[in-house]
C-alpha cells in the first residue's frame, strides 16, 4: 500500500478539493494511513489502515493525537468518525473507544465503550460524551487498579469529569472484584492544585452497638478550611451523623469544631458530642493603639457522660464523662496583659446518667504585668491581680473574691557561674459575702525567697529558700492564734540538673520544711526525694525511669518507660506504682513489628493491666483492662487496617478500615497534621476522626 500524509485546514471547509491553503495561523489537523479515498460531493475522506490524526492550534500547538485502524473526515462539517476501535491523546491523559465521533468545530463528540486513563486514576463508561469542558459518562466506573479485571472499582450511574478540576459521580456502589460491598449517593473529588478529597470506611462490630459501618468525607475547601462530615450505621443503635470544620490562618485566626448525633432506637431524646475551640486575633479600636487584641475559647459540651465511651474508643479525652466551656477576650500591650473569661465544668453523677454542676468561674478578670522599674531603682517590680465569681467543687454557692500580688525581684552575680536572686512580695485576698452570715473579708500574706545557683556546662545547681506568712482577717498583724500561726510557707529547697548531652539528662530534687509551729523529726519535714533520669543512647531507643521517695512514708510514686525501634518495629513497656494503692502495679506493654522489609503486613499490639504484689515474689489478682490488636496490610490500591479492642467500660469491638491509596494526596497534608497537633494530639498521624 502506498503511505499518504495530507494537511486538512478545519477552518477552511468551503476550499475546492486538494485545494489546502497554508496551515500557519489556522486550526487544523495532519494526518497520514495507508489508504485514502476522497468524496469531492460530500467532501468526506476515508481513511485506512495505520491511520494517524493530529490537531494543532493556530498558534502551532499540539492538542490531540488520534490512533485508528478506519477514521472518516467530513470536511464540510469539520467531523471525524471512527466506527471501530481507535486511542486519544491529549493534555489530560488517554482515551481508549470502540468507536466514535468527534465535532472540531464545537471541540465535543461521544465516544462508545470508552476507557479514559487520568493522573492516577481509571474512567470508564458505556457512552462517554465530552466538550471543551470535561466528559459525561454514563453506565460508568471509576478505579485506580491497573490490573484486569480491576482489584476495585467503583460503579456510577453518572460520572462528570472535569480535568485538573474535580470528578462527581452519582448513585455509586463500591465493589471488591465482583462483591458489592457499600452503597454510596454520591462522591465527589477535587483533582486539582493538590486539594483532595477523601473518603474512608470503617466496616467493624462491637459488643454494644453490633455491626458498623463509619464513613468520613474529608473535604480541603482552600488552603486554610478542612471539613468533614460523617455518616455513621450501627446494627442496634441506628444512624449517626456528623460532622469537622478545621480553619487556621495563625495570623489571625485558628478554629475547630466537632460535633456527633444520634438517635439511638428506642430512646426519645437524641444523643450527642460537641467540642472545639477557637483563637481569633480582633482589629485595633484605632491607629494610635498600639495593644493587642485576641479571643479564644475551648469547649466539650455531652448529652450524657456515657455517649463518648459509646461511639468514641481512641480519644483519651473524649471519652471522659465531664463536661467544660471556656471563653475568654485578652488586651496585650507589651507591658500588662488584661483578660476577661469565664470557664465552667460539670462532673456526672455516680450513675452516669445525668451531669451535676462541679466548678465555675464566671466571670473572672485578670491582669499582668511584665518586670518594670521604679524610680530607675535597680530592682524589678511585678504585679498581678485577679476578681472573680467563682463557685467550687462541693460548693452550693458563688463566691465573689480577688487576689493581688506585687512582687520585687533582683539577680545579683556572686562569682563567675554562681548567681543569687532574691525577691519578696506581698499578696492580698479579698473575699465578699454573698449570703447572709459572713462578713466581707481581706487576708494578707507576705513573704519572699532566694535562689543560688550553680551554672555549668554539665548542668545547674540550686539552693532555694522561700517564706510565706499569713496575716489575720481584716487586720495587718501575724495570724499568730491559728493552729499553723500563720506559717504557710518556710522551707529549703535543693535542686540538681544534670545534662551532658541532649539525649541523657538526671534531675534530684527535695525540699526541707522549717517551719517551727509544729514538732517533727527530720523524716517528716523533709518533702519525698525525687529523682528522674532520661537516656537516649542511640535513635530509637528510649529509657525513662521517676522515682519518689519518703523516709517517713516509704515510697510515694515509681514511673518507668522504655522504648526501642522505630515506626515498623519496635518494642516498649511501662510500669507504675502509687502510694495510694501501693501494692497495685499498674503495667503497659506495646509490641510492632513487620515481617519483613517490604511486606504488607504490620501489626501492633497493647496490653495494660493490674496486677497486686503481696510481697517478695507473690503475686496475684490479675487484672487486664486493655487489650488490643491492630493489623495493618497495604494492597495493591488500598490500605487496610483491622483493629481488636477490649477495655474497661464494656468496650469490646472490632473495626475495619480501608483507605484507598487514590484519595492520599501527592504531598503531606500541613493543615490536617498542626490542626490535629493543635486541638487533638492523641490522634496519630493520618487518623481523620476519634
Amino acid at each position: 500500500m502506498k503511505k499518504l500524509t495530507a494537511l486538512i485546514l478545519l477552518l477552511a471547509a468551503n476550499a475546492a478539493a486538494y485545494d489546502l491553503p497554508p496551515s500557519t495561523g489556522s486550526h487544523h489537523v495532519r494526518f497520514s494511513s495507508d489508504e485514502a479515498a476522497f468524496n469531492e460531493y460530500t467532501r468526506e475522506i476515508d481513511l485506512e489502515g495505520n491511520v494517524k490524526l493530529e490537531e494543532f492550534s493556530p498558534e502551532g500547538k499540539h492538542l490531540k493525537l488520534i490512533r485508528a485502524k478506519n477514521l472518516t473526515i467530513n470536511m464540510a462539517s469539520s467531523t471525524i468518525v471512527s466506527p471501530s476501535d481507535f486511542v486519544m491523546d491529549d493534555d489530560t491523559g488517554t482515551v481508549y473507544g470502540q468507536s466514535g465521533f468527534i465535532d472540531y468545530g464545537s471541540e465535543a463528540g461521544l465516544i462508545n465503550n470508552g476507557r479514559f486513563a487520568y493522573k492516577n486514576f481509571i474512567f470508564r463508561g458505556r457512552v462517554v460524551e465530552f466538550d471543551k469542558d470535561g466528559y459525561k459518562y454514563k453506565r460508568a466506573s471509576i478505579t485506580s487498579c491497573d490490573e484486569e479485571p480491576p482489584h476495585y472499582r467503583l460503579r456510577s450511574s453518572r460520572i462528570y469529569l472535569r480535568p485538573e478540576r474535580y470528578f462527581l459521580a452519582y448513585n455509586n456502589v463500591f465493589f471488591v472484584g465482583r462483591i458489592p460491598v457499600l452503597y454510596l449517593p454520591v462522591v465527589y473529588k477535587p483533582i486539582g492544585g493538590g486539594t483532595p478529597f477523601v473518603s474512608i470506611f470503617r466496616p467493624g462490630y462491637d459488643e454494644r452497638n453490633g455491626f458498623f459501618i463509619k464513613s468520613s468525607y474529608i473535604y480541603r475547601v482552600n488552603r486554610e478550611t478542612r471539613a468533614k462530615l460523617y455518616l455513621d450505621y450501627f446494627e442496634r443503635r441506628g444512624f449517626g451523623t456528623g460532622g469537622e470544620l478545621d480553619f487556621r490562618r495563625p495570623e489571625k485566626n485558628i478554629s475547630n469544631v466537632s460535633l456527633y448525633r444520634i438517635k439511638e432506637y428506642g430512646l426519645v431524646k437524641d444523643r450527642w458530642g460537641m467540642s472545639g475551640g477557637f483563637w481569633h486575633r480582633l482589629n485595633r479600636f484605632n491607629e494610635s493603639d498600639p495593644a493587642q487584641y485576641y479571643g479564644q475559647g475551648f469547649f466539650r459540651l455531652l448529652s450524657d457522660p456515657r455517649v463518648n465511651n459509646d461511639f468514641f474508643r481512641n480519644n483519651p479525652f473524649a471519652v471522659s464523662p465531664d463536661e467544660q466551656a471556656s471563653v475568654a477576650l485578652t488586651r496585650n500591650t507589651g507591658f500588662s496583659v488584661t483578660r476577661v473569661s469565664a470557664y465552667g465544668r460539670q462532673t456526672h453523677t455516680e450513675d452516669y446518667k445525668d451531669f451535676r454542676k462541679a466548678n465555675s468561674s464566671i466571670p473572672r478578670l485578670d491582669y499582668n504585668t511584665v518586670p518594670f522599674r521604679v524610680l530607675k531603682l535597680p530592682v524589678l517590680n511585678s504585679f498581678r491581680a485577679n476578681f472573680e465569681n467563682a463557685r467550687d467543687e462541693g460548693q452550693n454557692f458563688t463566691q465573689k473574691r480577688g487576689n493581688a500580688a506585687w512582687t520585687v525581684s533582683h539577680s545579683v552575680p556572686l562569682a563567675k557561674r554562681v548567681t543569687l536572686s532574691p525577691s519578696v512580695y506581698y499578696d492580698q485576698s479579698v473575699y465578699i459575702s454573698t449570703f447572709s452570715g459572713p462578713s466581707d473579708t481581706w487576708v494578707g500574706r507576705y513573704g519572699g525567697g532566694a535562689t543560688l545557683r550553680y551554672d555549668r556546662n554539665w548542668g545547674t545547681f540550686d539552693l532555694g529558700y522561700a517564706y510565706r506568712r499569713r496575716l489575720r482577717e481584716n487586720k495587718l498583724l501575724p495570724d499568730s492564734k491559728a493552729a499553723d500561726e500563720g506559717q504557710e510557707t518556710q522551707s529549703l529547697s535543693a535542686q540538681l540538673f544534670v545534662m551532658r548531652s541532649f539525649r541523657t539528662y538526671f534531675k534530684l530534687s527535695t525540699a526541707y520544711d522549717l517551719r517551727d509551729y509544729y514538732s517533727a523529726r527530720f523524716s517528716r519535714r523533709l518533702a519525698p526525694v525525687t529523682a528522674e533520669v532520661f537516656h537516649a543512647p542511640r535513635p530509637g531507643v528510649d529509657l525513662y525511669v521517676e522515682d519518689s521517695y519518703s523516709f517517713a512514708d516509704g515510697n510515694k510514686s515509681f514511673v518507668a518507660q522504655a522504648s526501642f525501634g522505630g515506626h515498623d518495629n519496635y518494642l516498649g513497656g511501662g510500669v507504675a506504682n502509687y502510694s495510694n494503692d501501693p501494692r497495685a502495679w499498674i503495667v503497659s506493654n506495646t509490641f510492632g513489628f513487620r515481617p519483613w522489609k517490604n511486606s504488607g503486613w504490620r501489626a501492633e499490639t497493647v496490653l495494660r493491666y493490674r496486677f497486686m504484689s503481696f510481697g517478695g515474689m507473690k503475686y496475684g489478682d490479675l487484672r487486664f483492662f486493655e487489650k488490643g490488636i491492630t493489623l495493618y496490610r497495604d494492597f495493591h490500591d488500598f490500605r487496610t487496617k483491622w483493629d481488636f479492642r477490649e477495655r474497661s467500660g464494656g468496650v469490646k469491638e472490632f473495626f475495619f478500615y480501608v483507605s484507598l491509596k487514590m484519595n492520599e494526596p501527592a504531598v503531606k497534608d500541613d493543615l490536617e497534621e498542626k490542626s490535629r497537633q493543635y486541638w487533638r494530639p492523641w490522634r496519630k498521624e493520618g487518623e481523620v476522626r476519634d
